[in-house]
């Protein structure tokens, strides 16, 4: 019997509606199945996203999506199959993890640019963000000759018209519905339930997922030049609460628990 209270985290972390689950799978192999030679059995993967509402036709097509785009590679292992990254996929999660699993914003200085207008650049910059064509807000410190280079101090005010550039419209309202859901769910899970440890997987897999699918979209820079509205320092804060509280189980114990029927147990 499922916990109520996992029930509700689920409806609230998902706003009842259900995740793409070739995305969502990425979240479970990064979360539970990162480190080298760990993999995750079929009937694992089934009754992890049977917890989290997914029908197991959607997770058949989902990892066939993730094996054609070559995430994961899969081997038999007796009658059932078993998931595992591959290395380029590893290396994708690796490279993620630490913006998603940060404790602290992704930089704590910013720098503002202003650029020859006669000559603009809007190369890739993972580190900043293009304002306009020769306007550039950066964490790294800009060397580039013949350009006015001006701190951006906490205190600082940045006008909206910049830090919209920041984080658009969308990823900022998804970070304030995220936020709501968050605090929602830490109130229903204040005190701490008996989750089993599927149900633990399971929860670790959507806050991780509901995170990375925010935090990724935003360049590396500080709190502070952000939008007044960003919710991302709230969201960062409860989803790293809420992962130590519950952190990953045993996944060899979880596997065991899994093909022995015990699954539904609690700790």
């Amino acid at each position: 019997m499922q916990n109520p209270s996992f029930t509700i985290a689920v409806d609230h972390l998902t706003q009842n509606q259900n995740p793409r689950v070739w995305s969502l799978l990425i979240s479970v192999f990064g979360d539970l199945a990162q480190k080298e030679g760990a993999s995750l059995s079929g009937a694992l993967l089934r009754q992890l996203n049977e917890k989290i509402g997914i029908r197991p036709e959607a997770m058949r097509v989902a990892i066939h999506r993730l094996r054609k785009e070559g995430w994961i590679e899969s081997h038999r292992n007796g009658r059932t199959s078993a998931y595992f990254l591959t290395p380029w996929g590893r290396a994708q999660s690796a490279q993620a993890s630490p913006r998603i699993y940060a404790t602290g914003p992704a930089a704590d200085q910013a720098w503002l640019a202003l650029l020859d207008p006669a000559r603009p650049s809007q190369s890739s910059d993972a580190t900043g963000v293009w304002v306009a064509s020769n306007i550039l807000i950066t964490s790294l410190e800009p060397t580039a000759e013949q350009a006015f280079v001006s701190r951006l101090q906490p205190r600082t005010p940045v006008p909206e018209w910049i830090s919209a550039k920041v984080c658009d419209d969308p990823t900022r309202h998804m970070a304030q519905d995220f936020a709501a859901a968050l605090d929602q769910v830490t109130r229903d899970l204040t005190p701490a339930p008996a989750l089993c440890p599927l149900e633990v997987a399971a929860l670790r897999v959507l806050l991780v997922h509901g995170w990375r699918r925010i935090i990724l979209k935003t360049p590396l820079l500080p709190d502070h030049v952000f939008p007044q509205a960003w919710s991302g320092p709230e969201c960062r804060a409860m989803v790293g609460a809420l992962l130590a509280h519950y952190p990953p189980p045993d996944l060899h114990a979880l596997e065991i628990r899994v093909t022995s029927g015990k699954a539904a147990l609690s700790k």
